[in-house]
């Protein structure tokens, strides 16, 4: 082999730089260079062509790594000429570009690329990398023209070059290739970049992720637009938990600034990597910076860098929405979260429109999480957090964006509106209208009404009525884009019977809305009909004989008159077309008036209630005057049919005589000034027109009508009809109501002169109605002083003649059985024919059948139980004997109670009747009488110097304010009463009281606020009465002034009534109290919206120095004026009425405890509110001990109580219910309760006597125990024992779930406690041994066996600390024992002696028995090799310890027959089976 000859070394300059090579060399070289590398390629099976590589054989990857591996040299100049190659683009695009592969030289198709063949070779793929990624920078600039979008694959040269790196096979050296990939993309424009970092994951290892991350977040923090690439390259990383966790941070950081377009894919990110560790961090920066601002604002049609976070575009709002449905899908702990965060937010300003889509987005994803994120929502509303500004924004102008969540809103406002709370009742309303507008597709708008047509057919008065109210303001906004849904609405006007007057008001106004909005555009499909069909079906109902129809048909008729005459505002004037429009509406309306008119005269009963109607809507909305002036015209009939004239304040000759009754002049307040009199006893005896008997019906209503008509036309002022304040009437003579002329009358002139008697005492009523509005309008008035100082002393007088009348007609009804008053007003829902003189109305048939026809058949025991079911057969007397005795009313006083506008059947408050009241006869049709309203307690807060002005003796007007404070005692029940929702079809809920027609609606926020003026007042009257009280003697001086103001009212001698002070205060204060009562305990009291008008509440009854006293102890003190110093002041207030109420009766003092619990239970909620705005507006400082110190005050009087001295005979007897809520106050508040019940279980409990003389008499410091009421101290206590050991064992319970370890101290306090309380509970099991009876000795056995699995609920806890509290834990063992044996005594006496009472019970129990006997032989067997425990029979004894020869007891059968022996066999050898207890070994232990 010749030698070759060596190239010489290359010269090298002075510089270090190669010396220049003759030109002809360099290309000599090259030219071998490149024949080396296509050399190589032609021998490996690839040919160059013009149209690019061709591969020849399969094997081309194969052969070239084996020859270049064999010979190294080839490496160099291989490489180098394949530099050389793609020096020209063209060239380079085609390595590139898929090679053309030929099989058997007859088939060609594409395979892989040249370059990727080459960078699958070991030996040359870090050099053939290199040069491919030294290539891109110099192919940028063809790319660098469009910077957001880069050019199809095939014809972008970067693109290629970064395709080829895809999913290789293996990596030489893949730090270097990272090294090189990151260097390259610090100088590639944006749109190579994304391109760059999007592929990063396909070609770097997992042992550089943590150079590439790292290199990442430096260029995401440089440019902001690379977020997505970037989080999209992490996303499909292989990170170690701490690289992931920065990851996680460093998109977290991106919410702040990440472009609009970008947060969706950021979001969807960070809750697709939420962990347990990060995930209340990713919710929070979540909710701080997604923020959401309006369609229309100035700032989202501007591409302003600063809007960084905000979301505008309708577009990105859903993919927001979207990405966190999807983020949130399958992220059990994420959603978790998001409840947990939202739920322990405080404060309106907190909240944020996120969180309320947070909440419906988890909703719409459905279980398991959607019940809890619907309860969280109601909670939020119901608290006033989410506000209906929050809600709006949330919606409103999103329609497009929130086309998904449609379903999920109307699911949301749906169960909303069926929720029985007022608030969520208006964020239901406040959804449903919102759909509406947002959604303006008819399938989205036929959903909408769809679900509220549902709602009004549900048949529950509060649902309905919300529905009607969404509805009604739809109509109300949107009344032209309801016109073509008319026909959907139609079918409402069909079922007009199955609604109340309420729901009737509701369902005309939103077709009088769409009717007048149909009369604008003339032309509008539907719109016609639906105006037509109105006035067809408010036609026909007018004209129906039916009371019911024409009922109907008034409501419709005043609603409609109401939408075409309501009295334009100047803006609405302007913006009318013409005047003609009006006319003709004005016009329409007045005739409308003028039919019902003419209808109504047939039926004085539906005169009297479109008279009440008109009343109703003149008061609500201002009218035209012209409907004004039809109004007064149709009232001027008023004094030539009802009134007549006097002369001097005398009769005329000619006028004097009446027949068959003989009459004269009553109550004339205006003396010898009077120039009429209302003539009420000639009407009823008139026999040439007897229609004006009739007319006496619809009385009452014409005079409120004319009041009312007379205020809007008089700037509110009734000067003009004033004579009628005082105006005398015209009754029977009242020497005919008393003594042997009574007895001697006729039945029909009875009945006359009872009669006249009731309408007088409804005429005064209404008197009071109308003139009590003149109070509060003129008490600021200097001007009109006298005015007003006349007014109000009529006003005492005609409340004087009142009193008069009302126990007059008492008495004279005994003598007049069975007479029926007519009804002078309409119940909602319910109808009373002309004809009443014969037959009393009942309650309504079809209530009762339609009750009837849900409930299935029952026995009479099962009907007594049915909760809320009604006794068919109770009559009126019983519903009012029932609200007199929850009044207290005390026997022989004479103010009988106000009004209850309710039939029988709807009892308010039946659960609290404690005795029956055989009273007042007047009681028992008293819902018939015309009603006070509201305005008549401006009698009550009256200030002090007006009413000594007509009263010298403020205390003397106690009897009136007590029939004032009645009345408005039976309005708190209807108004604050909550419905309760019918759960099932045979479960009857009690019914919602019935509001009469006079009285309008009464609303819940208007009687509080009515209150705000009256308990003021109210207090100054309770201390009167309570003053009435101190007094151990009658006040002489009382009566006499009551009988001469009485005399001077009007009021005939003979007839005034006498009054008892003490019996008067004693029924003042026990109102009081229940009014008190009622406000303290409405639910809705402590909401935010209510925080003013309850902080005047409660502050009326007040004391500043009390408040010092009782908060003398608390650390620091509440500042005067705030809620926890008002609340102290009450409460002393309150407590210290305690003496005169134990003076009063049992049921007084009783009451004040329960006040005092209401008010105590109002100060929790308020300490249980959100510190925000609300708080600082209700001065609420919350102060650690407030809440613990008024619950142990709440004790203290619960127990001043029980141990007071009650003078009447066995007072606790019949008292049950009252003794039960007292103990458990007492017992349940205390400080230290166990301490309590241990005194009580082992000291004063076994003084009770079961024997002897003093069986009956109550143990000396508890009078209220005795041997009567020993069973109810028994089971109270019991109760509260198993209670508190419940709730030891439930922190049991939680320490075993803990993962942190209890402290010795806190394991020997828990173990102490339980140690406690089973002590107490042996106590109280030994009492059986000396009360035999089976009730006693039920509690025992079912509290015994309820212990028992309490106690077993802990054995984890006592195995694993047994070791090092032992003692304690035997200890408890063994106290226990003592326990169960008695209890095994009493199941196997029970047995013996067939007390059922006890027997029902032994089988759980015995179940009980046998698992502690097992879980204690375990906890033992385990911690001492069971040599301390032993099981055996015990001897069979009874509970005084002696023993008995055979389980047979004298008083079981001995039968002699086989089968009965071979049972009594079984049971033997049962009770020796449950008779195996526990024995301890102390001496081992």
């Amino acid at each position: 082999m010749s030698s070759s000859k060596k190239r010489p070394p290359p010269s090298v300059n002075g510089n270090g730089r190669q010396g220049t090579q003759p030109v002809l060399r360099r290309r000599v070289d090259q030219q071998k260079e490149s024949d080396c590398f296509v050399k190589l390629l032609s021998e490996a099976g690839c040919r160059l062509s013009s149209d690019g590589p061709i591969q020849l054989s399969r094997e081309l990857q194969q052969r070239l790594e084996l020859r270049l591996a064999r010979d190294s040299s080839l490496v160099g100049p291989f490489l180098a000429g394949f530099q050389s190659h793609i020096e020209n683009g063209e060239d380079l695009h085609r390595v590139l570009m898929p090679m053309t592969r030929i099989s058997n030289y007859a088939e060609s198709r594409p395979g892989v690329s040249l370059a990727r063949t080459l960078l699958c070779i070991s030996p040359i793929q870090t050099a053939v990398a290199n040069i491919l990624l030294e290539k891109l920078p110099e192919h940028i600039g063809e790319d660098a023209s469009s910077t957001s979008t880069l050019p199809a694959l095939m014809d972008s040269i970067p693109r290629l070059i970064l395709n080829q790196f895809k999913w290789l096979n293996f990596l030489v050296d893949s730090k270097s290739l990272t090294e090189k990939l990151l260097e390259v993309l610090t100088i590639c424009p944006l749109a190579l970049k994304k391109e760059i970092i999007s592929f990063l994951p396909e070609v770097i290892v997992d042992a550089d992720h943590e150079m590439v991350m790292q290199a990442l977040e430096q260029m995401l923090q440089e440019d902001l637009q690379l977020v997505v690439p970037v989080l999209d390259a992490f996303s499909n990383m292989n990170l170690e938990p701490e690289l992931f966790e920065q990851v996680v941070t460093v998109a977290v950081s991106s919410l702040r600034t990440a472009d609009a377009e970008d947060l969706p894919l950021v979001i969807k990110f960070l809750l697709q990597s939420a962990t347990s560790t990060n995930v209340k961090l990713i919710i929070e920066q979540l909710r701080e910076h997604l923020q959401f601002v309006t369609i229309s604002d100035v700032r989202s049609s501007k591409p302003d860098r600063k809007q960084k976070g905000l979301v505008s575009a309708p577009n990105c709002e859903a993919l927001i929405l979207e990405a966190i449905r999807s983020g949130l899908r399958l992220q059990n702990i994420a959603c978790e979260a998001v409840l947990k965060e939202i739920r322990g937010l405080e404060g309106v300003q907190r909240h944020k429109v996120v969180d309320i889509w947070l909440l419906l987005i988890i909703h719409a994803n459905g279980a398991p999480h959607r019940k809890a994120a619907e309860s969280l929502l109601k909670r939020k509303v119901i608290q006033g957090e989410f506000t209906p500004l929050l809600i709006r924004l949330c919606v409103h102008g999103r329609g497009e964006s929130l086309q998904d969540y449609f379903k999920t809103l109307l699911s949301v406002g749906d169960s909303f509106l069926r929720s029985p709370e007022v608030a969520t009742h208006e964020f239901g309303t406040q959804v449903y209208t919102l759909l509406y507008e947002e959604f303006a597709g008819d399938f989205f708008r036929r959903e909408v009404l769809g679900s509220l047509i549902t709602h009004i057919g549900s048949g529950i008065s509060t649902e309905i009525g919300a529905a009607l109210h969404t509805l009604w303001l739809i109509a109300k906004r949107k009344p032209q884009e309801l016109l073509p849904m008319s026909t959907f609405l139609n079918g409402i006007l069909d079922y007009l019977e199955g609604f109340q007057d309420t729901h009737l008001h509701q369902v005309y106004s939103i077709f009088c809305h769409i009717a007048m909005a149909a009369r604008e555009r003339r032309g509008a499909s539907g719109g016609t009909s639906v105006a037509d069909d109105l006035l067809i079906i408010v036609r026909k109902q007018i004209s129906n004989p039916d009371l019911k129809y024409k009922r109907m048909g008034v409501i419709g008729v005043t609603s409609l008159v109401t939408c075409l005459g309501s009295k334009a505002s100047e803006e609405d004037a302007l913006a009318r077309e013409g005047m003609a429009d009006e006319e003709s509406n004005l016009k329409e309306a007045v005739t409308l008036l003028q039919m019902t008119m003419d209808a109504c005269k047939t039926s004085p009963v539906a005169r009297a209630y479109f008279y009440d109607e008109l009343s109703n809507q003149l008061e609500a909305s201002v009218l035209h005057p012209s409907i004004i002036e039809w109004v007064v015209v149709q009232t001027e009939e008023f004094s030539t049919v009802y009134l007549g004239d006097l002369e001097g304040g005398k009769l005329p000759a000619a006028q004097d005589v009446c027949e068959p009754v003989e009459g004269e002049v009553w109550m004339n307040l205006d003396g010898d000034m009077s120039p009429i009199i209302l003539n009420i006893l000639p009407m009823l005896t008139s026999s040439s027109d007897k229609s004006l008997a009739q007319s006496l019906l619809y009385l009452f209503a014409n005079i409120r009508l004319l009041a009312v008509a007379e205020r809007a036309t008089n700037s509110g002022s009734l000067g003009g009809i004033d004579a009628l304040l005082g105006c005398p009437l015209y009754l029977p003579k009242h020497e005919l109501l008393l003594g042997e002329q009574w007895v001697g009358l006729s039945r029909n002139c009875k009945e006359i002169c009872c009669l006249s008697l009731f309408y007088a005492i409804n005429w005064i009523r209404e008197l009071i109605n109308a003139f009590s509005t003149q109070i509060q309008a003129r008490l600021d008035d200097c001007d009109l002083q006298l005015t007003l100082e006349e007014t109000t002393t009529k006003l005492f007088k005609r409340l004087r003649n009142l009193l008069c009348l009302e126990q007059r007609l008492n008495e004279c009804l005994k003598a007049v059985p069975n007479l029926s008053f007519p009804q002078l007003h309409f119940l909602t829902d319910d109808f009373v024919g002309d004809k009443y003189e014969k037959k009393e109305s009942n309650p309504s048939k079809d209530t009762q059948k339609a009750g009837q026809k849900r409930m299935p058949k029952l026995s009479k025991k099962e009907k007594g139980n049915v909760k809320g079911a009604k006794d068919p057969n109770a009559g009126d007397g019983n519903t009012q004997d029932s609200q007199r005795s929850q009044q207290g009313q005390p026997a022989g006083t004479l103010t009988t109670a106000a009004e209850a506008p309710q039939k029988s059947g709807t009892t308010i408050d039946a659960a609290k009747e404690t005795v029956p009241w055989n009273g007042s006869l007047l009681d028992e049709q008293r819902w018939k009488c015309r009603a006070l309203t509201l305005t008549c307690t401006a009698i009550l807060s009256m200030p002090e110097g007006t009413v000594t002005a007509c009263c010298a003796d403020s205390a003397c007007q106690l009897p009136l304010y007590l029939y004032l404070l009645r009345d408005l005692y039976n309005k708190l029940d209807i108004s604050l009463e909550q419905p309760t929702r019918k759960l099932a079809p045979w479960i009857v809920a009690a019914p919602i009281p019935k509001v009469p027609s006079g009285l309008g609606s009464l609303v819940a926020t208007d009687v509080l606020k009515r209150l705000q003026t009256v308990f003021p007042s109210l207090k100054r009257h309770l201390n009167s009465a309570i003053s009435q009280l101190r007094q151990e003697e009658e006040h002489a001086a009382f009566e006499e002034h009551w009988m001469v103001q009485s005399t001077a009212a009007g009021n005939p001698v003979g007839l005034v009534p006498c009054v008892s002070s003490k019996e008067t205060a004693q029924s003042f204060l026990m109102i009081t109290l229940r009014c008190l009562g009622k406000v303290l305990a409405y639910p809705d009291l402590t909401l935010p919206t209510n925080y003013p008008v309850f902080k005047e509440l409660i502050s009326a009854f007040s004391s500043v120095e009390g408040a010092n006293e009782l908060a003398a102890g608390l650390l620091p003190r509440p500042p005067t004026g705030s809620l926890e110093h008002v609340f102290c002041g009450t409460y002393s207030f309150l407590d210290g009425l305690h003496a005169a109420a134990a003076a009063s009766s049992l049921a007084v003092a009783t009451q004040l405890v329960m006040v005092l619990k209401a008010l105590v239970d109002c100060a929790k909620a308020c300490e249980n509110q959100p510190s925000d705005e609300r708080r600082r507006r209700s001065s609420f400082v919350k102060i650690a001990g407030f809440l613990p110190l008024l619950r142990a005050q709440l004790s203290v009087s619960a127990g001043r109580v029980l141990t007071h001295d009650w003078d009447a005979f066995e007072p606790w007897k019949s008292k049950g219910d009252m003794l039960q809520q007292l103990l458990h106050l007492h017992i349940r508040c205390n400080s230290s309760p166990i301490d309590l019940l241990e005194e009580m279980a082992c000291n004063v409990l076994p003084q009770v006597p079961t024997k002897g003389s003093k069986i009956n008499q109550g143990v000396e410091g508890y009078p209220a125990l005795s041997y009567s009421t020993f069973l109810i101290w028994y089971r109270v206590q019991h109760e509260e024992v198993l209670g508190l050991f419940e709730e030891v064992m439930k922190e049991v319970l939680s320490q075993i779930k803990s993962k942190n370890p209890l402290v010795k101290d806190a394991v020997v306090e828990l173990l102490t406690s339980a140690h406690h309380c089973i002590k107490v509970h042996v106590a109280l099991v030994n009492l059986t041994k000396s009360h035999e009876k089976s009730a006693v000795h039920a509690v025992a056995v079912k509290c015994g066996g309820k212990f028992v699995d309490t106690f077993l609920k802990g054995m984890d806890f006592f195995q694993a600390k047994f070791e090092a509290h032992k003692d304690i834990i035997v200890s408890s063992v063994k106290e226990l024992q003592k326990a169960t044996r008695i209890v095994q005594t009493i199941c196997a006496e029970a047995k013996g002696h067939k007390r059922m009472p006890v027997a029902t019970k032994v089988p759980a129990v015995k179940r009980s028995m046998e698992k502690f006997i097992f879980c204690v032989k375990a906890l033992l067997h385990g911690a001492s090799n069971g040599s301390a425990f032993w099981m055996g029979n015990l001897k069979h004894k009874d509970l005084q310890g002696r023993e008995v020869a055979s389980q047979l007891y004298p008083e079981a059968n001995g039968d002699e027959d086989e089968e009965d022996e071979e049972q009594e066999e079984e049971e033997h050898d049962s009770d020796e089976t449950v008779d195996e207890n526990v024995a301890l070994d102390a001496e081992e232990l």
